[in-house]
C-alpha cells in the first residue's frame, strides 16, 4: 500500500505541473540575478534593477509600449503620467529579465526607468522624477494574456496612488517565447526492490523543454541500444525539481522524480508500475541522467 500511494502521489504531482506547463527554455548562459522570484519584495525588485549596470554584456533586446498612468488619489490627483515607454531588457536566468530605459512623454520630459520582469510576467518599475531627491513612482503590475501590463503605482508624492496601463507598439513581447531547446542525456535507472528487481533501463534520453511562468513542459524519448524508442513526457518544477514518466505501453510506466545538480546531472527514485492479467505491481528504484555535450 506504501508503494502505491508513493506511485500515486508522484502522478498527482506530475499532472499538477503539467497543467501549468507551457514554453520556453529552463536554463540560460548567464547567471541568475540573486533575489529575482516570483514573490519578491518591491525592495528586492529596486535592488536588482539597481544592480543592472553589474550585468556584462548590453542589453539583449528593446521593447517599446503606450504608456498611460493616472494618479487617482492623494496630493497629485488626476495627474496624468503618458507617452512613449522605451526599455532595454537583458535576461539574467531562470527566465527573468532585468531592464533600463524612459518614459518620453508629449512634452519631450524623459523619465528614467529600471526595473525587474520575473518569468511568470509580474513586473516593477521604477520611475525616477526627481533623482537628486530620491522622488519615485513605483509600479507594480502582471502581464495580461494579451500582452498588456497593468498594475498599481505609488508616488511621486506621499500618498499619491493611482493605476498604469503599457500596451507593446513594437519590438519583441517582453516575455518571448523561444524555441524549444533541445537536451540529451545519458540515462540509467536500476529497479532495486520489488518484483522487477534487478532490471536496467539504459539508453540515451533526448528531450525538448519548454518553460512558462516556473514550469516547464518535458517531451522527448528515450532510446534502447536497439534502437527502440520509449515515449517520454514530464515537467520541471522551478529549477531544482522534475517529474517525468516513461510510458512502457500496456506493460505499464516509470513514474519518477529528480533533483537537478549543480553539474546540470538530474537523479531521482522511481517507481515501476507493471500491469499483468488485470493485477498491478510496484517495484523501486533509482536513476541518473548526465548531460550529454
Amino acid at each position: 500500500m506504501r508503494n502505491l500511494a508513493t506511485a500515486q502521489w508522484l502522478l498527482g504531482s506530475l499532472a499538477g505541473v503539467l497543467l501549468l506547463a507551457a514554453c520556453g527554455s529552463p536554463t540560460s548562459s548567464t547567471s541568475p540575478t540573486p533575489g529575482i522570484s516570483e514573490t519578491m519584495s518591491v525592495e528586492e525588485a529596486r535592488l536588482a534593477s539597481d544592480n543592472l549596470e553589474l550585468q556584462g554584456n548590453a542589453p539583449e533586446q528593446q521593447v517599446v509600449f503606450d504608456f498611460s498612468g493616472q494618479v487617482e488619489e492623494g496630493p497629485s490627483k488626476d495627474t496624468i503620467l503618458a507617452g512613449k515607454l522605451t526599455l532595454d531588457l537583458k535576461p539574467v536566468g531562470g527566465g527573468n529579465f532585468v531592464f533600463m530605459g524612459a518614459l518620453t512623454a508629449a512634452n519631450n520630459l524623459n523619465v528614467p526607468a529600471r526595473g525587474v520582469l520575473t518569468r511568470g510576467g509580474r513586473i516593477f518599475i521604477f520611475f525616477e522624477v526627481d533623482k537628486a531627491n530620491n522622488l519615485l513612482i513605483i509600479g507594480t503590475g502582471k502581464r495580461e494574456a494579451d500582452g498588456v501590463f497593468k498594475g498599481l503605482f505609488v508616488g511621486p508624492a506621499a500618498g499619491d496612488r493611482g493605476r498604469w496601463t503599457a500596451t507593446p507598439v513594437s519590438g519583441p513581447t517582453p516575455m518571448p517565447t523561444p524555441q524549444p531547446q533541445k537536451l540529451s542525456y545519458n540515462f540509467s535507472g536500476l529497479v532495486e526492490d520489488g518484483p522487477a528487481k534487478g532490471i536496467k533501463l539504459e539508453g540515451r534520453l533526448n528531450l525538448e523543454v519548454r518553460l512558462k511562468e516556473g514550469y516547464g513542459r518535458l517531451e522527448g524519448k528515450l532510446v534502447l541500444a536497439d534502437n527502440s524508442e520509449i515515449p517520454v513526457k514530464g515537467a520541471l518544477a522551478g529549477d531544482k525539481k522534475v517529474f517525468v514518466i516513461f510510458e512502457l505501453g500496456q506493460d505499464g510506466r516509470i513514474v519518477g522524480e529528480g533533483d537537478i545538480q549543480t553539474d546540470k546531472s538530474i537523479q531521482g527514485p522511481f517507481i515501476l508500475v507493471q500491469r499483468q492479467n488485470e493485477r498491478t505491481s510496484l517495484s523501486r528504484g533509482s536513476w541518473i541522467a548526465t548531460p550529454l555535450p
